[in-house]
């Protein structure tokens, strides 16, 4: 400890040891009838308001006692135990009072901390008390966060007694939003009902004359048909108000004439508006241009239920990643992407693979989580809350070998640890997750012996399975195929693979060509069967990702390479299939997306939070 903190620190002790004896003591403050005898140099010190008070020349400067009538007892105790000692301690049932006395007094730095404790310690059953409170102290960004969090935690929100003690006009206003994280408009109209049979006989007869009103407030459009029919018949209240069986009869026949139409023709809260989106990641800036906006460091999503095209933030932002090698999204709905890092940042450390999750929650920013040692040409899967990289090329003195070293990560947190390898070494191979398990197929693998005029790599037809309870692999049925550059999608608890470079049967040097072939993996069997064939011969993307995701029950390939040859570009089509009618077809043709891109997930996430392509975008 420097010379100047420990004078600091025995002043401080010196001054607290005088309060407590009341030596020298020259004012007191009286909150709810209780003294506190304080020296003013120490509150002027620590409150602009008091400094005032005892410089301004009135008569409070001379009153040996000092009335503070909106502060209590308790929070003016600890705030001059702050003063004195520096400790504060806040939990939730102190800290608004604290920050009252706090914001009274002018002390900015305590009324920051009574805020972030708060916005610390928020959840579904305060967050609604605290919005209030904030507003009404004039707490702006407070409330912004509550606020932001009440309607993102809606339906949690409403679990809790909080919100059936609000007021009519509260609750209404609070209804009309069209930002409440709501899937089904049911969860609105239950909000309401509930509210109208709380509290006592009296109270209940109150908030039933106020149940036209909120009633308003409930898009009944929205809500199910059936759903609609059997609460009118269980709420007698809305049988015996005729305003509210009106409107709930107009309800019933607009869903009945038009069913389809109705949700277009209102508006849909935010998250009704959340949906799977299939996310085109990739580092290549080319392609489509903009006067309005740099689409160089955007992604192309896109929308199956709407066929809409929407944007989110490339991981090349900022520099993060230089380069995506793959990636996956786990059970969580978390968006993981694994590459190498920008030019800059590599030039200042050794390349390693870096693994970066999307941040839904800040929009447009992706967020460093950990480091591995560096390979190529790998796969990357997750179980649970634990990411697998399995397989591909690293670096062994100067030269890469295919190895097939399998590390594993918790997201939350510590090192990597090593898994069972898998069975053979394995690069540019595919991986699904499927039942808690994961499958690795297809990919290059060495050959142990071959001559001057041979590939030094064999394709890879082998299916197999591992097992995060045992950590252990087994091999499955073979594929008909041993290929690389395809693509593994699983549908309906079967794994589709479509496409690639290879050969029929076992690779014994037999030539390689581009395929159309899409075969069908099933696990209750273990065995394969053939799939429609793709409209032409086609390759997935040039790292080991995949470029088609499953979406509703369908399979969507966003753009592919078609052939063998050696292309700049992707096709920018988008081919649907449809396991019921057996056949593709294309559901999007010249898309605006990159000329290329890196890997194709599908995500949960709202299209509010990411960027709609301006009317000018077009390719290039």
């Amino acid at each position: 400890m420097d010379l100047t903190a420990k004078h600091g620190l025995v002043l401080l002790d010196q001054l607290r040891k005088m309060r407590e004896t009341e030596h020298l003591t020259d004012v007191v403050l009286v909150a709810e009838g209780t003294s506190f005898p304080c020296h003013r140099v120490v509150l002027a010190a620590f409150s602009p308001y008091f400094r005032v008070m005892f410089t301004c020349g009135l008569r409070e400067c001379n009153d040996r006692e000092i009335f503070l009538h909106d502060t209590s007892a308790e929070s003016l105790a600890l705030l001059l135990n702050y003063m004195y000692c520096s400790n504060l301690p806040l939990h939730n049932n102190n800290v608004q009072g604290i920050s009252v006395a706090a914001f009274l007094l002018q002390m900015d730095d305590v009324f920051a901390q009574c805020q972030n404790h708060m916005i610390e310690n928020m959840d579904a059953s305060n967050c609604l008390g605290v919005y209030y409170f904030a507003r009404d102290l004039g707490a702006e960004d407070l409330a912004e966060h509550a606020q932001r969090y009440l309607r993102q935690h809606f339906v949690q929100v409403c679990q809790h007694e909080e919100v059936l003690e609000l007021e009519p006009h509260q609750l209404g206003k609070l209804l009309m939003s069209d930002d409440l994280n709501v899937s089904r408009e049911e969860s609105i109209l239950d909000v309401v009902l509930s509210w109208m049979k709380h509290g006592s006989v009296t109270e209940r007869e109150v908030r039933l004359i106020h149940l036209p009103e909120l009633l308003q407030k409930v898009r009944l459009p929205l809500v199910d048909p059936d759903y609609l029919r059997e609460t009118r018949k269980r709420n007698i209240a809305l049988l015996v108000e005729g305003e509210c069986l009106a409107m709930v009869d107009e309800a019933l026949e607009v869903s009945a004439m038009h069913p389809a139409a109705v949700p277009r023709k209102l508006k849909l809260r935010y998250g009704m508006e959340t949906t799977d989106l299939l996310l085109c990641i990739g580092n290549d800036g080319g392609g489509i241009r903009s006067r309005y906006a740099n689409y160089a460091e955007q992604s192309f999503c896109y929308a199956p239920s709407t066929t809409h095209t929407y944007y989110i933030t490339s991981p090349r932002y900022g520099d993060a990643l230089g380069y995506v090698g793959t990636g996956v999204v786990t059970e969580s709905n978390c968006i993981i992407v694994a590459g190498e890092a920008g030019a800059r940042r590599a030039a200042r450390q050794d390349i390693k693979v870096e693994i970066y999750r999307y941040k839904v929650e800040a929009q447009g920013s992706w967020e460093h989580l950990t480091s591995a040692e560096y390979r190529d040409s790998y796969a990357l899967g997750s179980l649970g809350d634990t990411l697998y990289l399995l397989g591909g090329q690293m670096r062994l003195k100067n030269q890469y070998l295919i190895t097939n070293c399998v590390q594993r990560w918790s997201l939350q947190g510590g090192p990597w640890r090593s898994a069972a390898p898998l069975p053979l070494p394995l690069a540019y191979h595919s991986v699904v997750r499927m039942k808690d398990r994961l499958y690795a197929m297809g990919g290059r693998t060495p050959q142990q012996t071959f001559s001057m005029d041979d590939e030094p790599d064999r394709l890879s037809n082998r299916l197999l399975e591992y097992d995060p309870n045992t950590n252990r692999w087994r091999e499955l049925a073979p594929m008909k195929y041993s290929k690389y550059r395809c693509c593994a999608v699983v549908l309906n608890n079967e794994i589709f693979v479509m496409g690639g470079i290879g050969c029929e049967g076992g690779d014994r040097g037999q030539s390689r060509h581009c395929l159309d072939a899409v075969e069908i993996y099933n696990p209750d069997g273990d065995f394969w069967r053939d799939g429609p064939r793709l409209p032409c011969p086609q390759l997935s993307l040039r790292t080991s990702g995949p470029n088609a995701g499953a979406v509703a029950g369908k399979i969507y390939v966003c753009g592919y390479y078609k052939g063998a040859d050696r292309h700049e570009d992707i096709v920018k089509d988008i081919l649907e299939l449809d396991p019921r009618d057996n056949r593709w077809t294309v559901v999007a043709r010249r898309a605006l997306m990159h000329d290329n891109y890196d890997v194709c997930l599908v995500a949960h996430l709202n299209p509010r939070g990411l960027a709609s392509p301006p009317a000018d975008l077009v390719k290039v």
